[in-house]
């Protein structure tokens, strides 16, 4: 068996079939298609039961959430990648094929993703817009790697991932913590490799009920808390001392979290003229020119428009590298 689909599903009649029949006209076909029913009430076991595919497994267990559902079906699973799935989406004809082809160019890959559209358009606001164009935006490992504490850099529902990865970090967690993204930094953590098929192979559905519309553990916050843990244990335990570029407010978000963790820079960085010469946190605040050539790690969390390149080009200019001295926030 080359793949195990994990496919979680509560209370999703209206939308389960195109997912599941979206998995079954894959063109590579190794795979079996395992579907944790969390306790649906609505017309979703009815449309299960109807499934005639021997691929097909259903597993029922009570209402437990997410995390309990994938840690269910992994439990089971017995293929040598994990394929994910969600019930409200659709995976395009080729989907598997090309991420099979792309993890066997690389035995680090812990996992791989692809290109993604969001639908129906009426749906989508201008941020997710903006979130799926900078998505899209990465298509080698290296892009992946350097923005892995902007944001959740692979879309969770594309992911293939290789089981004994999965296994060997313990599976899922739960906790007051977005799953996927601690997901992909614990692996990330333990060595793994990212890249991305370069094409559009998934159809994302966008719409009020999705779970990471209502659910606490999907709140920015979470999201910040949980990457600035990681920021922690892979950068500043292991520089030290440190920079901070943004003192607006998602900078001062990030850092004021840092300080509460007992972490505080140097000095930050700002170009606002009105801002240099004054202090944040105690700490100075200096402009781009000050910055000392032998820093070793320069934390950028700046939230306007624009400012992520500018920044980058900046500091590339004045050989900084991305991803060693130099890492992004968001």
């Amino acid at each position: 068996m080359k793949i195990s689909t994990l496919l979680p599903v509560f209370n999703a009649a209206a939308t389960i079939e195109s997912a599941v029949n979206s998995i079954l006209t894959q063109t590579f076909t190794d795979f079996e298609l395992i579907i944790v029913d969390d306790g649906s009430n609505d017309g979703t076991p009815e449309i299960l039961r109807s499934s005639r595919d021997p691929r097909i497994k259903i597993l029922r267990q009570e209402h437990a959430g997410i995390v309990a559902a994938l840690n269910h079906g992994l439990s089971l699973a017995r293929g040598e990648f994990i394929a994910r799935m969600d019930a409200d989406d659709i995976s395009l004809p080729r989907r598997f094929e090309k991420q099979v082809k792309l993890l066997k160019t690389d035995t680090q890959f812990a996992t791989v993703g692809c290109s993604v559209e969001i639908f129906p358009k009426e749906n989508v606001a201008a941020g997710m817009r903006y979130y799926i164009d900078w998505l899209n935006s990465l298509h080698t490992p290296e892009d992946i790697r350097k923005n892995i504490f902007v944001e959740m850099p692979l879309l969770h529902p594309t992911l293939m991932l290789r089981t004994n990865r999965v296994k060997a970090i313990g599976g899922y967690r739960k906790g007051d913590f977005p799953e996927d993204y601690d997901l992909l930094l614990r692996l990330y953590a333990a060595g793994g490799k990212f890249d991305s098929v370069p094409e559009i192979l998934f159809r994302w559905r966008e719409h009020a009920n999705k779970l990471s519309r209502q659910h606490s553990t999907y709140r920015a916050e979470a999201y910040r808390e949980l990457k600035l843990q990681y920021v922690v244990k892979l950068l500043l335990e292991k520089k030290g001392k440190f920079l901070f570029w943004g003192v607006g407010r998602d900078g001062k978000l990030h850092a004021r979290s840092l300080s509460q963790q007992g972490w505080l820079p140097e000095a930050f960085i700002d170009i606002n003229p009105k801002k240099i010469g004054h202090t944040y946190l105690n700490r100075p605040i200096i402009a781009p020119d000050a910055i000392p050539n032998t820093t070793e790690l320069i934390l950028c969390c700046v939230g306007t428009k624009g400012a992520r390149p500018k920044i980058r080009n900046y500091l590339l200019a004045r050989n900084f590298f991305e991803g060693e001295q130099f890492w992004f926030l968001a």
